[in-house]
């Protein structure tokens, strides 16, 4: 599944401090995001359920968002 970090990500991310930690969350997070993004667009393709529909939207808009503040804070 797309934007799961491994094992070796997190041991990395735990022995990071200040602005490489501050770095390495934010990319981790991006993808994460864009992982939860891309299981919202296919459940879309799939599910018969209006809520899970309206669940689905939901997640697209806000990770959405979230993805492009988080790249705001990574820019110079």
């Amino acid at each position: 599944m797309g934007g799961m970090m491994t094992s070796e990500d997190m041991a990395a991310l735990s022995q990071a401090t200040g602005t490489e930690f501050d770095s390495m969350w934010l990319q981790m997070m991006i993808a994460h995001h864009e992982g939860a993004v891309v299981m919202a667009e296919q459940v879309k393709e799939t599910t018969t359920n209006p809520e899970v529909e309206k669940l689905a939207d939901e997640v697209i808009r806000t990770q959405t968002k979230e993805i492009q503040m988080m790249q705001a804070y990574l820019a110079p």
